[in-house]
């Protein structure tokens, strides 16, 4: 079971996807998700976000039904994101978003998840950054070590 944060964030993820793949305004009942949290202005970040992973993804990304009971890997990413956001890893967040998304569309998803994760974070909520980091920390430098010369004994 995930904690309160991430369970709402996967929870609104999931419900933007299917409003679009429905034609639905959902938005209402995100926006009623982010109240409970204390942070309804959390919706604008959070819609710049979901736009730009639909507007820019590489490849169509695996999110879920509301109801389904497991995390998919894409998800799992995007809350990764979020985290090492959260974390002040922009480098390794933006690396992470790439591997979903065009440059342009990590970039401003990217931004979008810094101000949903500021929003979040003054309204007392916080992500659990650990995993994520352990996953995903230094992943932008990974192109550079792969091009060092440097060998380790």
């Amino acid at each position: 079971m995930l904690p309160r944060l991430e369970t709402a964030l996967l929870w609104a993820m999931r419900a933007w996807v299917l409003g679009l793949l429905r034609d639905t305004d959902v938005a209402p009942r995100i926006v009623a998700v982010f109240t409970r949290l204390g942070a309804p202005e959390a919706m604008a970040s959070f819609d710049g976000l979901m736009r730009g992973l639909a507007h820019g993804a590489r490849r169509v990304l695996d999110v879920n039904c509301v109801c389904h009971p497991r995390v998919s890997g894409d998800e799992q990413s995007l809350l990764d994101a979020c985290a090492l956001r959260q974390a002040g890893r922009w480098q390794d967040a933006l690396a992470l978003l790439g591997t979903l998304t065009t440059p342009a569309a990590a970039a401003a998803c990217n931004d979008s998840a810094a101000r949903l994760m500021a929003v979040l974070n003054a309204a007392g909520h916080m992500l659990q950054p650990n995993a994520a980091l352990r996953r995903h920390a230094f992943a932008c430098a990974a192109p550079l070590i792969a091009q060092g010369s440097a060998r380790l004994h």
